[in-house]
């Protein structure tokens, strides 16, 4: 008996241990999140205490005290201090509330939990609208472009920085605007008014070079294995750029012509030489994702058309019978599926293009003086 009593106490005050430290760390968490401020009310009398920021849809709304039920409403208060970091009492949505001041000047710049706000006296206090890109938060350029519309460099800068419009980049363009000698009449950027005297372009002319890695297969014609078949192409595209989509959409027709290479095989009974080389002309569609990157225009396309095999040849030798076959391969039409970016590089555009062919088959005929012979191969790549 005397033995279960030490048991259930040595238990007793291992439990009671275990609460008291449960306990001082959870008052302790809570304690923490109470911190030093300096209130500084609207008739410029200052008042010390130890708070939390309450919230409400992540605005600051009120100040509760610490050891103390009594909460201090914003109405009476015009700033605060925390570690040097101020927090002024602004008028947003006809409530005072609590921000986050990061910039000051001609234009002032304020955050709540999670959002930044954009002020000056014209236009008083805007919410900033944002975008995600990979958790990075990245500015829409409305509000903003309206508050810096009377300063040519903020206006140039924003231009500059339009499709990367980070925190960093939008202090660094409110900088801009505060030291700013401002004008009394809109400014536009200056690539917009370069833009503006351009001739609008409806169709550009390239030319193209590249290499196809294909796999060829001829287990129609004969089981027999052969390695890829690289084959090098020069070419010309024209472009058709139709104001479609805000001009994502645009049109396409290329001619292709791919050099000649060739390809020998053989298995116990034949020895099979193929000679690649054909013209191909296409149509297609592209959507271009403009709004990325001013530098690379990624798109995704497909187009369709047709292979012109006039070149094309397959050869079966016999190893055992002297007669051989000769086959020539006939036109094909064909669809393939691609993505491509172009790219700026010193005001000239390159269009780098990776392009899928789908498994094609050509049919190939060889014709004597009695009959004519079909078969055929495939090529993907």
């Amino acid at each position: 008996m005397q033995k279960l009593k030490k048991i259930l106490n040595k238990y007793s005050i291992k439990n009671t241990l275990a609460i008291v430290f449960i306990v001082f760390i959870n008052l302790n968490t809570y304690s923490q999140l109470f911190k030093k401020m300096t209130i500084i009310r609207n008739d410029n009398s200052q008042l010390e205490i130890s708070g939390i920021f309450e919230y409400e849809n992540n605005l600051i709304t009120n100040i509760r005290f610490e050891n103390s039920n009594q909460n201090s409403s914003l109405q009476n208060i015009s700033k605060v201090i925390i570690n040097e970091k101020q927090y002024l009492v602004k008028e947003y949505n006809s409530k005072k509330l609590l921000f986050l001041q990061i910039l000051k000047g001609k234009i002032s710049l304020y955050k709540d939990k999670k959002e930044y706000y954009i002020e000056n006296n014209k236009y008083g206090l805007k919410k900033i609208k944002e975008k995600e890109l990979v958790n990075i938060p990245v500015f829409k350029l409305g509000e903003i472009s309206i508050f810096i519309n009377n300063c040519k460099l903020a206006i140039n800068e924003l231009d500059k920085k339009a499709t990367n419009l980070t925190l960093k980049n939008l202090k660094n363009i409110i900088n801009i605007y505060n030291t700013c000698d401002l004008s009394t009449e809109l400014q536009i950027s200056d690539s917009a008014i370069n833009q503006s005297m351009l001739p609008e372009e409806k169709v550009k002319f390239g030319i193209s070079v590249g290499i196809s890695t294909l796999d060829t297969d001829y287990n129609k014609l004969l089981a027999i294995k052969t390695s890829k078949l690289n084959v090098v192409s020069f070419g010309a595209k024209i472009y058709f750029l139709p104001n479609m989509l805000d001009k994502k959409i645009n049109f396409n027709i290329s001619a292709d012509y791919f050099l000649e290479n060739t390809q020998n095989s053989s298995n116990p009974d034949y020895n099979l030489y193929s000679k690649i080389q054909f013209l191909k002309t296409m149509v297609g569609v592209n959507y271009m994702f403009n709004n990325i990157n001013q530098t690379f225009k990624p798109y995704i396309g497909i187009s369709g058309g047709m292979y012109f095999n006039s070149n094309t040849t397959v050869q079966l030798v016999s190893k055992s019978v002297d007669p051989s076959i000769k086959y020539r391969a006939n036109n094909n039409l064909a669809y393939n599926l691609n993505i491509g970016t172009i790219i700026n590089i010193l005001n000239q555009e390159v269009d780098f293009i990776i392009e899928y062919q789908p498994s094609l088959d050509f049919t190939l005929f060889s014709k004597s003086n009695i009959t004519t012979n079909y078969n055929s191969f495939e090529i993907e790549g």
